[in-house]
């Protein structure tokens, strides 16, 4: 991702720019795959999407999930049927103290474990996939 900003901003009465400067980008993507299962995320600054799904994407269910200081963790279901996308949002949120964004595809009942324990285990092996920090808060 490029992202650019305006230096020298815009004259008093024109609209001439006189530089372009390349900004930080905080975004970054990565995928892995376990037992047929694959997993792709997206991190950004204190956040960070989670596709859980097989070969062919698409969305059955997205929920959300925030972890607030000195109360539980806000979380919510925004769309499709899948409950376990809203605990697993949750637990994430609770461990990154990011914010979770959980897309998935329609997965079997014995996915669903086997995907968290994934997820998990890369969140303890490689956190900066996840995380804009490098320690994993334990």
């Amino acid at each position: 991702f490029q992202h650019y900003y305006i230096t020298n901003n815009l004259r008093m009465l024109g609209t001439e720019i006189s530089t372009l400067e390349k900004c930080p980008t905080t975004m970054s993507t990565h995928a892995f795959t376990a037992m047929g299962v694959y997993f792709h995320v997206i991190k950004m600054k204190q956040s960070f999407v989670l596709w859980i799904g097989h070969d062919e994407p698409k969305i059955d269910s997205l929920a959300t999930a925030i972890s607030l200081p000195s109360r539980p963790a806000a979380c919510s279901k925004l769309m499709g049927s899948a409950d376990w996308t809203t605990t697993f949002a949750q637990k994430l949120a609770v461990k990154t103290k990011h914010q979770v964004f959980i897309m998935a595809d329609e997965l079997e009942p014995d996915e669903v474990p086997l995907s968290e324990k994934v997820v998990f285990q890369k969140l303890r092996t490689d956190p900066h996939i996840f995380l804009t920090e490098p320690e994993v808060p334990s």
